[in-house]
């Protein structure tokens, strides 16, 4: 009966252990002073609500174009977009807050992210790809946010 006693104060000493509370060491979101845990910046700068979605619009060029588009990779028919698979657009955000853009998908591919907007005006989101490009050739892929649309092209060499 004695031997049970140390594997009890063991499992009690393990209970008492991993049943402790964390406390976050966490820094709150670049540029605010947050610690009140609720995304909202309270250093008096505006009261940006980080928890609310944004209000932007894609920045289109000509003809429907989206405007300053940068499309990195290398897209090859048959095989699978990576993490080096990126369109860079422009946005003017009206209100900061969440943000999340998916292109509509073509030829296999599609190209979408999300994450937060803490200012106003011109700003940059890069979208990353995702899917298996079928035919080779140049494909218009159509994106649209809120009541905006844009596209750009995406070259598919042969395999």
């Amino acid at each position: 009966m004695n031997s049970a006693k140390p594997q009890i104060l063991l499992a009690l000493l393990c209970l008492l252990l991993f049943s402790c509370r964390e406390y976050s060491l966490e820094v709150p979101f670049p540029g605010t002073s947050d610690t009140t845990g609720n995304g909202t910046d309270t250093t008096g700068g505006g009261g940006v609500n980080l928890d609310s979605p944004a209000v932007f619009t894609l920045v289109s060029g000509t003809n429907g174009s989206c405007a300053n588009v940068l499309v990195l990779g290398a897209y090859v028919s048959g095989v699978p977009l990576t993490i080096s698979h990126t369109i860079t657009l422009e946005v003017m955000v009206a209100t900061p807050g969440q943000w999340d853009v998916t292109s509509a998908t073509v030829n296999g591919m599609f190209f979408s992210n999300a994450g937060v907007f803490t200012g106003t005006g011109l700003q940059t989101i890069t979208l990353l790809g995702a899917g298996i490009p079928g035919e080779f050739g140049t494909n218009v892929v159509p994106v649209a946010v809120g009541g905006s649309n844009c596209a750009f092209a995406v070259t598919v060499s042969e395999n």
